[in-house]
């Protein structure tokens, strides 16, 4: 008999975050507005300089305007100016960055999905450097020897990624697939839903299938909380799922949803029969993965195939690492600037 421990964490931007997110929740709801109202304005045929000059005032500590071909203060309109907004951010604390090291080491799984990385090496250096040499003491039983970070489509630079220690046979990404929204083409993942092949033992191998779907915030105005957007990528998810033989083949999709099981947008998936929601297996008062505990709060996932289902022995959710006046959070978990993240980690324990 094998085990496997199966792990997914939203680490909410692992070694900087944002400004914008560094406001109150009001706050950052009004400035992601302004953002997504300037992103409108640089894309029509005709600037509004008076308004994108009134835009960027208003964002001038959360954000600035890289421009590649033209500049945006003086081109008519998109046809003359290529660019883009990015993020400032600020570094994150590093007591913040050790507790996402505690989490992960109090969980120690086999495999883990990550959802808000900003990209491969710093993920490297954070195990090198952090997870496996203060946390792990250098135990070679406990390096991840295989870690994959695919840059996708949020401009912000959080993506998802996997650490493995088992082997990784191939990786599959789907950041240039496209859907209709709102008469629109656009990328039909936020991020990336990223296909990992794992190699479980020599008789198994697992397809993961890491998500973090759009935010419920910075959302189309006729599509409030973005719920329209994330059942379009619920819907795909399914589709690219049931290619495969799921009472059969062991299949994972994990990350973060943004959505509670019970919402229209996930609907696709949590009504899915051949699909198991792996938080069913606690208490409905356990089951939350942000910040709460109740099951409205679940916005993380682990949903499996019936065949990894079978294999199910055990569900956890690590909510140490995210600050709680109630607790309990790890000793060094003092504040909600210290912590890990707002997000719990979910541990599935399978064996085969």
């Amino acid at each position: 008999m094998s085990k496997l421990r199966l792990a997914t964490f939203n680490c909410e931007n692992l070694f900087s975050r944002p400004k914008v997110f560094g406001t109150t929740s009001r706050k950052a709801k009004e400035l992601l507005g302004y953002i997504e109202e300037l992103n409108n304005e640089l894309s029509k045929a005709v600037f509004d300089q008076q308004r994108i000059a009134e835009l960027k005032n208003k964002l001038k500590y959360y954000i600035r305007i890289q421009d590649i071909r033209g500049k945006h203060t003086s081109a008519s309109g998109a046809g003359e100016w290529l660019g883009w907004i990015e993020f400032k951010r600020d570094p994150a604390d590093e007591e913040a960055i050790e507790n996402v090291a505690r989490v992960m080491h109090a969980i120690d799984a086999d495999i883990i999905a990550l959802v808000e990385v900003e990209n491969r090496p710093l993920l490297e250096d954070f195990h090198d450097k952090i997870l496996f040499k203060k946390f792990y003491n250098q135990n070679p039983d406990k390096v991840y020897e295989h870690i994959y970070l695919i840059d996708g489509n949020d401009n912000r630079g959080i993506d998802v990624a996997v650490m493995s220690r088992m082997p990784v046979n191939f990786l599959k990404s789907h950041i240039n697939e496209k859907s209709e929204y709102f008469g629109k083409m656009v990328n039909t993942f936020s991020r990336d839903c990223l296909q990992v092949n794992i190699q479980i033992n020599e008789a198994n191998n697992l397809n993961l299938f890491i998500n973090h779907f759009k935010s419920m915030g910075y959302s189309d105005p006729r599509d409030p909380q973005s719920e329209k957007r994330r059942r379009g990528q619920s819907e795909r998810v399914k589709e690219i799922i049931q290619q495969y033989d799921l009472n059969n083949e062991l299949i994972a999709v994990v990350g973060d949803l943004n959505s509670s099981p019970e919402k229209w947008s996930m609907k696709p998936l949590t009504e899915f029969s051949d699909i198991y929601n792996v938080n069913l297996k606690l208490p409905a008062s356990e089951r939350g993965t942000y910040r709460y505990k109740s099951a409205k709060s679940q916005l993380d996932y682990i949903l499996v195939s019936n065949a990894l289902k079978s294999k199910l022995e055990n569900v956890q959710i690590e909510r140490r690492g995210t600050y709680t006046r109630r607790g309990p959070n790890f000793p060094s978990v003092v504040s909600r600037k210290t912590e890990a993240s707002d997000h719990g980690a979910i541990v599935a324990d399978f064996e085969f």
